[in-house]
């Protein structure tokens, strides 16, 4: 009887270990009144020119549009909150009324990643 308990235990243990831990993902968010912009992307990168193309892109864009009243937020949030792979990351995602309407992500340069969020934001601008 303590035997099967102690392997009871173990197989536990060993099961619990199997399981995949999610991380956290660093999680930079704009939202106007018709969309929301999230750029989720890793804590621990080992990848940081990757992201960077990212962040440029969203200053870069940010920039353009100053007569906008967007604020961006910094948070974390776990990979399982997320709708996106952790093996896309970094991933910039455009949201409209909680669905996504557009997705980019993998190794783009910071112009061709603000094509893409302009080509969405007007299309998004333009159904509301």
């Amino acid at each position: 009887m303590t035997y099967s308990r102690i392997i009871s235990l173990i197989l536990i243990i060993l099961l619990a270990g199997c399981i995949p831990q999610s991380d956290n993902v660093e999680v930079l968010q704009a939202h106007s009144e018709s969309y929301g912009v999230y750029l989720y992307t890793e804590i621990d990168n080992d990848h940081p020119s990757e992201a960077d193309n990212y962040l440029t892109a969203l200053l870069d864009w940010k920039m353009k549009h100053e007569h906008k009243s967007l604020s961006f937020e910094q948070s974390e949030a776990n990979t399982g909150q997320i709708d996106v792979d952790e093996d896309q990351l970094p991933t910039l995602v455009v949201k409209r009324d909680g669905k996504v309407i557009e997705l980019i992500s993998g190794d783009s340069g910071s112009q061709d990643i603000m094509n893409k969020l302009e080509s969405s934001i007007s299309l998004t601008n333009k159904n509301s």
